[in-house]
């Protein structure tokens, strides 16, 4: 978790900016604690199809260690730079993934393979049809999909 506050994230997003890309980042940066996976994004808002260049901002996960927040924004920059360049980009983008390589960016967030939990049921007839889920279920409501019996939790399983 970062401990920095938002000036000088604002201040490490410009220093950023002019080192890697020559360019000023004139627009907002917030820590958005609502991030869940992902690292950050760069906001466009639109009215319509046109994009409002002048409310252009910057979102950052404050789950973000301080050694992974410099390359996260710097994927979010050059979200930005494409942007200024070409327009509207995709992630699988060619020349977006070239870009990344260059300014040595992650391509994915080191927010996204944090440990993930599946459950595993069994149903209590005599076939013990089993299911796994990544959520977990409400045992009274939810029954075997199968014969109808009624369900119980077998295993809990972490992966990292």
């Amino acid at each position: 978790m970062t401990q920095i506050s938002k000036l000088e994230l604002k201040a490490l997003v410009e220093r950023l900016s002019l080192m890697y890309f020559g360019k000023n980042f004139n627009h907002d940066v917030f820590f958005n604690g609502h991030l869940r996976s992902t690292g950050g994004r760069m906001v466009f808002p639109k009215i319509g199809s046109r994009i409002l260049k002048q409310k252009v901002f910057m979102e950052i996960n404050p789950k973000l260690s301080d050694e992974d927040l410099p390359g996260i924004i710097k994927h979010e920059l050059a979200h930005y730079d494409i942007f200024l360049t070409k327009g509207i980009h995709r992630e699988n983008d060619r020349d977006f993934q070239n870009l990344l390589k260059q300014i040595d960016a992650p391509r994915y967030s080191p927010l996204h393979s944090q440990a993930k939990s599946f459950y595993i049921y069994q149903c209590t007839a005599a076939h013990h049809h089993e299911y796994s889920r990544h959520r977990k279920i409400n045992l009274r409501k939810m029954r075997c999909g199968i014969d109808g019996a009624t369900l119980k939790l077998v295993a809990e399983k972490h992966l990292k």
